[in-house]
């Protein structure tokens, strides 16, 4: 199994945990994190192709060493601060047990709880008691699905800071699996109305375009 393990220490305040294959690299972030304001962390990359993402989300929270595993992906660039952030987030709030941050870029949120996972960061021991990351959201929704699994079962807190932000420079690369989507809504009933499903008949419209393609095939027009 291809684990990795660039930056370490001896005792950890925070893991980070970057899922990746043999074909990307993954130099550049490391990098980025070598410039990190906070020095205490280590860095695990599950670099296995015969992985999906969430098994190998779930070997790195398994082999971490730190109370406090951060997530992020192969291809993001996170700010100086970002560790520092989430450090403190979790000193201030001993009750949290999930921390989804902002992110900016090719892929842009700011905390709908949909808990995605270039950003995401909680406590060791509440993600490994739920379970951990479902294969059967593997490269669609499997962070929607473990954040709502974290609030139903976890002891701790589930929050958003925006102050914890993430740099995606590029277009997400997954893309819609209905059958995934639709196991999600079956599971979650209440939740997904609540988080997934657009308020406004404008915002409905441009979510079926979306889902659809519509929009991705614009974007590589004007690309």
């Amino acid at each position: 199994m291809g684990i990795e393990r660039p930056i370490t220490h001896d005792n950890p305040d925070v893991s980070v945990v970057i899922p990746t294959i043999p074909t990307n690299s993954h130099k550049q972030i490391v990098d980025n994190l070598r410039e990190q304001t906070f020095d205490t962390f280590e860095v695990l990359v599950v670099n296995d192709g015969t992985l999906d993402i969430c098994e190998a989300r779930n070997v790195g929270i398994e082999k971490a060493n730190a109370d406090i595993v951060a997530l992020t992906d192969d291809d993001c660039r996170p700010p100086r601060n970002w560790l520092e952030r989430i450090v403190k987030t979790f000193n201030q709030r001993p009750d949290l047990a999930c921390l989804e941050g902002a992110i900016h870029g090719g892929r842009r949120y700011d905390g709908s709880q949909k808990y995605v996972g270039c950003n995401l960061a909680f406590d060791r021991e509440a993600a490994l008691a739920v379970g951990g990351f479902d294969s059967t959201f593997a490269g669609w929704r499997d962070d929607t699905e473990f954040g709502w699994r974290m609030e139903r079962n976890a002891s701790g807190k589930c929050i958003f800071r925006a102050e914890v932000a993430m740099n995606h420079p590029e277009k997400p690369r997954a893309s819609i699996d209905d059958a995934q989507e639709a196991e999600l809504r079956d599971r979650y009933p209440d939740r997904y109305d609540e988080i997934i499903i657009p308020d406004t008949y404008l915002e409905r419209v441009n979510d079926w375009l979306w889902r659809r393609g519509f929009w991705d095939a614009v974007d590589q027009i004007r690309t």
